[in-house]
């Protein structure tokens, strides 16, 4: 079941709906158009979907797009 997520992005806000176990990565590319951000190997291990998320390096492959508390800086 969609649920309606909050995201800050490059310092702009958005309003999603989707499951709360969707990886970031599919929100970025699908719903957001930020299409920077590759789909690799789906396992965390390639590093095509990396982002910066309050200034670590992290695999949005493998990170829910319910996970709170982040900022996430994107780079197209």
């Amino acid at each position: 079941m969609a649920t309606s997520l909050d995201l800050e992005i490059n310092g702009k806000k958005y309003s999603v709906a989707y499951p709360p176990d969707t990886p970031l990565l599919y929100v970025l590319r699908d719903e957001l158009g930020l299409t920077g951000t590759k789909y690799g190997c789906g396992e965390g291990m390639c590093g095509a979907c990396t982002v910066l998320i309050a200034g670590t390096a992290r695999r949005s492959c493998q990170i829910p797009v319910s996970a709170r508390g982040f900022e996430t800086n994107y780079h197209d």
